[in-house]
């Protein structure tokens, strides 16, 4: 297949694609389009794409699934359950288990409301902000999971990775500190995920104004790269959470939590700002 990004047969454990697999095809069947999204994508994107090694790996598997209604999502989950590959969790509706693997799935697209959130019926009770999930999907990536048989599925971009990450931590806080240490994680890798080149061609203006820090470079070029995709909602969005997390009189929750989790990435308090003052300065298109 000419689309194919990255080839990652064989790369991949094969519960893992077993259950990626029967997931294809069975919202193939119901024409509903899905990516990999969550830890699952950065695992896939660092480790199997670029070849950095992640401070921790998941088997679980996250899913963003393009739907128009509640309707459509439980004719998904119906036909999950009806394969007899899945099994619904009892407590958890978005949850379901195949063999030893967790996949986790959520909604986005027409489904959400002009927030961008999603409430799941009949209580409504529990809203999820999608902001950032249909342009990172707009803008996924084709990779070869299998070759015999041939299996392709999507992974959001590093830029459309860290839009869901910022926006997830920013709305769920303090509960989603993780998401706050895989957006340090892409920052700080980003220059390694085949952007060396970009930096010393078309973006090497960004490469001349940090004199010479490919480091800081790459977060400026990040920054840019998720500006380029994002819709001025969300964009308009990201903007404040940045400012918010910068500027004067902040309580810096964002770099507290970046620094400071289980993942022990080895950054200070004031890198940390820098970085994220770096990341904010590349949005400014």
């Amino acid at each position: 297949m000419s689309n194919i990004s990255f080839d990652l047969s064989g790369k991949i454990d094969e519960q893992t694609v077993a259950a990626l697999s029967a997931l294809k095809r069975i919202a193939d069947s119901l024409e509903i389009p899905f990516f990999v999204v969550g830890a699952t994508a950065r695992d896939f994107l660092l480790k199997h794409c670029y070849g950095i090694e992640p401070p921790r790996i998941t088997r679980d598997i996250d899913l963003g699934v393009e739907v128009a209604s509640w309707d459509q999502f439980g004719k998904l989950a119906d036909a999950l359950t009806a394969s007899g590959e899945f099994m619904r969790d009892r407590r958890e509706q978005q949850r379901f288990h195949r063999d030893h693997v967790l996949i986790d799935i959520v909604p986005f697209g027409p489904i959400t409301d002009e927030t961008k959130r999603i409430s799941r019926p009949p209580e409504h009770e529990i809203f999820m902000n999608m902001m950032g999930f249909r342009e990172a999907y707009q803008y996924s990536v084709m990779v070869r999971i299998s070759a015999e048989p041939e299996i392709s599925i999507k992974l959001p971009t590093l830029p459309g990775l860290a839009l869901m990450k910022l926006i997830s931590w920013n709305e769920k806080y303090p509960e989603r500190q993780k998401d706050a240490e895989d957006l340090l994680l892409i920052m700080l890798k980003y220059e390694e995920a085949g952007n060396f080149e970009r930096l010393y061609d078309s973006a090497q203006a960004f490469l001349q104004e940090e004199n010479f820090d490919n480091r800081l470079a790459g977060i400026r070029l990040l920054g840019h790269d998720m500006a380029k995709i994002a819709d001025p909602e969300t964009l308009a969005a990201v903007r404040k959470i940045l400012d918010a997390e910068t500027g004067k009189g902040t309580h810096h929750r964002l770099i507290i939590h970046m620094i400071g989790g289980s993942a022990r990435i080895d950054t200070r308090f004031d890198e940390a700002l820098n970085y994220l003052e770096k990341l904010k300065k590349g949005f400014e298109l």
